[in-house]
């Protein structure tokens, strides 16, 4: 979304990607939440993560990074940004004590615990050099994967909607269900496809209701992500080389 041509006003971020990684995840926010942003595509590929113009925003090299354009503030790690930007959509729910702390305390869980080995399943050769203990370390990897969905699932039960946090939709519910979406595709030699969904009614709909949202449609849409989103997905219509979350 490059807002606004009419005006020459500047969007109020910058987005740094590369289809169907984890600045997807971001992307879903800011279009559910109109927030005006204007797309920086990096080539992964070509070394784009390790150019020193990216560096500088970001000292890992890694995605996303999301640049408030007025300040030019660098913003990195996809817990840190989503945290900042509910903040700033939701400041009075989740400035709220019990309400931030809920938020806070899945957030990390989301970020520390399932997006961290989550990529241990995608970049396992750098963890698991030696023949076979890649495919062992995904297989031990694999049965967490399900016991963290199972502890998700229990926390939507609380009846009050389909979504993470009973005060209702959240920035957790997009990461969930990209983190899904990607433990399903990727690697794409080895992807987790084999997912107990009669075991998880409720993350079932909450994936549903979350693919039928317009903004997070929009959001995947600018990603080449046109079918299914979530539950059994399918691949962006864009170059993969290198994608993971």
């Amino acid at each position: 979304m490059d807002l606004d041509t009419d005006t020459g006003t500047l969007p109020d971020y910058r987005l740094y990607g590369s289809p169907d990684s984890a600045n997807l995840v971001v992307r879903m926010v800011l279009e559910s939440e109109g927030i005006p942003y204007r797309e920086e595509r990096v080539d992964r590929a070509a070394g784009g993560l390790d150019a020193p113009a990216f560096r500088r925003l970001n000292p890992q090299g890694l995605l996303p990074v999301l640049v408030e354009e007025r300040h030019g503030t660098a913003l990195f790690e996809t817990g840190a940004i989503l945290l900042h930007l509910a903040e700033r959509c939701h400041g009075a729910r989740f400035g709220e004590p019990a309400g931030r702390g809920r938020l806070l305390a899945w957030l990390f869980f989301l970020s520390n615990t399932v997006h961290a080995e989550l990529r241990l399943c995608f970049y396992t050769p750098r963890y698991a050099p030696r023949a076979g203990d890649a495919q062992r370390l995904r297989e031990a990897l694999r049965p967490r994967m399900v016991a963290h969905l199972m502890q998700l699932e229990s926390l939507c039960e609380h009846g009050r909607g389909p979504w993470l946090l009973e005060d209702g939709p959240s920035v957790l519910d997009p990461y969930l269900a990209c983190l899904v979406r990607w433990m399903q595709l990727y690697p794409v030699d080895d992807p987790c496809r084999a997912l107990p969904w009669e075991r998880l009614p409720k993350l079932v709909g909450l994936l549903e209701a979350l693919a039928e949202r317009p903004g997070i449609r929009r959001a995947a849409n600018a990603e080449g992500i046109v079918g299914r989103l979530f539950i059994a997905p399918d691949y962006p219509a864009l170059d993969l080389r290198g994608v993971t979350g």
